[in-house]
């Protein structure tokens, strides 16, 4: 089994508490900021290349 790897990003202290923010409305529907940013990413990707 391959091991994932993994790299660190560094946000703005003010978009990290929205960040937060979103995630407490999102009522269970994201865990973490690490799920909202993948998302997100995967999202911009897929419509902009």
């Amino acid at each position: 089994m391959s091991r994932k790897e993994y790299r660190s990003l560094t946000i703005p202290e003010g978009l990290y508490k929205e960040l937060e923010k979103y995630i407490e409305r999102s009522n269970g529907g994201y865990v973490s900021i690490s799920e909202v940013v993948r998302e997100a990413l995967r999202e911009y990707l897929k419509n902009h290349f």
